[in-house]
């Protein structure tokens, strides 16, 4: 392998893993797991309803990793699952009123830290950016269904 491409892929690993590192700072600042923080991310900001396998699969996290902080919600009041009618089994997770304002109290910060961040940056920067880690994904993962 050609050095200066090899450097390049542990630089951008090593960023990759700095960036993981600034959320579980910034998650244990909140008292909660770095998946936790993924999971109120996705439902104080998102738009859209998400069952457990939706968070599983938007979030890269194993299955059982979301049930079990899903769970640990529910059992301290922040979360309920609402059945979707319709379907034979799907629900959708649903904060409550407490777990709106424990999110917003606590956990929100992170989110506004990230967006402040970001518009720090040059958006054309942050285009290339995003272009470039999305275009070395889907050629990595390319490479590995070949083999």
């Amino acid at each position: 392998m050609e050095k200066n491409i090899k450097k390049q892929i542990d630089i951008i690993n090593q960023r990759i893993k700095e960036l993981n590192s600034l959320y579980r700072i910034a998650a244990g600042k909140s008292g909660i797991s770095d998946g936790e923080v993924c999971i109120w991310s996705t439902l104080l900001c998102g738009e859209e309803e998400y069952s457990q396998q939706d968070l599983s699969d938007l979030l890269f996290l194993p299955k059982q990793t979301v049930n079990s902080i899903v769970s640990n919600l529910i059992k301290r009041g922040f979360v309920y699952l609402e059945h979707v009618p319709g379907t034979r089994n799907r629900k959708v997770i649903r904060l409550t009123q407490e777990g709106r304002e424990y999110g917003e109290s606590k956990v929100m910060w992170i989110f506004n830290a990230e967006q402040k961040a970001l518009e720090q940056t040059d958006p054309e920067q942050v285009q290339s950016a995003i272009k470039m880690i999305e275009k070395y994904i889907l050629s990595f993962k390319k490479e590995i269904e070949e083999k």
